[in-house]
């Protein structure tokens, strides 16, 4: 009897204590970064890599031989054209030129004197004082020394030529590379030694490439706008982008490699930008206006394309499938199809999030 009354106890404290029900633990909100979708115009661009060319180069080399006697500009140096870079021993040359001269003279004397002569005998031959023969032989020598008078002015001319080659001057206003003979060295024009390669980088060329894809695209685009920007950048964040035009895109594309040859011209009056210098190209097609553009970090990818999270006013997310564009120079990236500008999305903490879940925010930038 006692035992049945201890076991009825127990039943009854036990259905006593399975009675009361705890209430279920709410998650804690996930602690988020957003930010705003903007609406604004951003550029729609091919971008790709290059390199800056020089937009002349002039390899100056001797034309006549000689001792090097003075060089009267510094190596690096910026030169004017018409500037006096070298000058070679003129001596035997200036020699050259005064004996062309006197020769030229002494042949000019002869052919007065033929002319003087043949003259003198024209009436002789008509009276027959003279035979026809003879004066023949007078108007032979009227015109060899009228042969000798070019030859010599001639020889004068192709004198003044050498000596003028003495002295070198710059063609065109460039950056001078390092002379490559110094003052008393024997300059031999046969040797075909260049003296120094002068570069012009003011303006400056950006050679890139592109797809041979994307060749209609720019032909097209060159054609609605006439002039197409082209922005390069170097490895260096403190350095500006520098913006040209589209100057140039060749005749034919490789077929070895699908890639077609195109120039931008870049005025480049700060002289930054420097010949062979490797730079990031962008070449700008369009504007986009009144893209949508997000924080780049709010985009996540899953096997079936990008998406990202957005917070609706009670502070719980919806995951949102989104179509993007291009990425932009300030880590944003536009949102072609899937979000409206306006609205709030995850920067930071997407991991922890599902749909529906509540969020706390951490942090907010409002963009305008």
């Amino acid at each position: 009897m006692m035992k049945s009354l201890v076991f009825s106890v127990l039943v009854l404290l036990a259905f006593g204590g399975c009675s009361k029900k705890q209430a279920p633990i709410e998650p804690k909100p996930t602690p988020v970064h957003i930010s705003r979708a903007i609406s604004k115009d951003v550029p729609y661009y091919i971008s790709t890599v290059g390199h800056m060319e020089a937009y002349e180069v002039v390899n100056l080399m001797a034309q006549v031989n000689g001792q090097l006697m003075k060089t009267y500009f510094a190596d690096g140096a910026d030169v004017k054209q018409g500037q006096l870079l070298y000058l070679i021993d003129q001596r035997s040359y200036l020699a050259d030129l005064e004996k062309a001269e006197g020769e030229l003279e002494q042949n000019l004397a002869n052919l007065g004197y033929a002319e003087r002569t043949a003259e003198r005998n024209a009436k002789l031959v008509k009276d027959e004082y003279i035979s026809q023969n003879d004066y023949d032989n007078l108007i032979t020598n009227v015109i060899s020394g009228d042969g000798a008078v070019k030859q010599s002015r001639a020889a004068v001319d192709n004198a003044k030529i050498n000596l003028g080659y003495t002295t070198v001057y710059a063609p065109i206003d460039a950056r001078a590379g390092e002379s490559q003979v110094r003052d008393g060295n024997l300059i031999l024009e046969n040797a075909e030694t260049t003296l120094v390669t002068l570069n012009k980088i003011t303006p400056i060329y950006s050679v890139f490439y592109i797809n041979e894809k994307d060749l209609p695209a720019v032909q097209r685009y060159q054609a609605q706008s006439q002039n197409l920007k082209v922005l390069v950048t170097v490895e260096d964040v403190q350095t500006p982008t520098y913006e040209g035009e589209l100057t140039f895109i060749d005749n034919g594309i490789d077929i070895s490699t699908g890639m077609i040859k195109l120039k931008g011209t870049h005025q480049n009056e700060s002289k930054v930008l420097w010949p062979n210098e490797y730079v990031k190209v962008k070449l700008i097609l369009d504007t986009l206006e009144n893209a949508v553009v997000i924080p780049f970090e709010a985009v996540q990818t899953s096997p079936k394309g990008k998406y990202l999270y957005t917070v609706k006013g009670n502070k719980t997310v919806e995951r949102r499938d989104v179509t993007v564009g291009q990425m932009q120079e300030d880590n944003t990236i536009v949102v072609t199809k899937g979000l409206k500008a306006g609205e709030k999305v995850v920067t930071v903490g997407q991991l922890n999030l599902y749909p529906g879940a509540k969020v706390s925010i951490v942090q907010a930038v409002e963009d305008e």
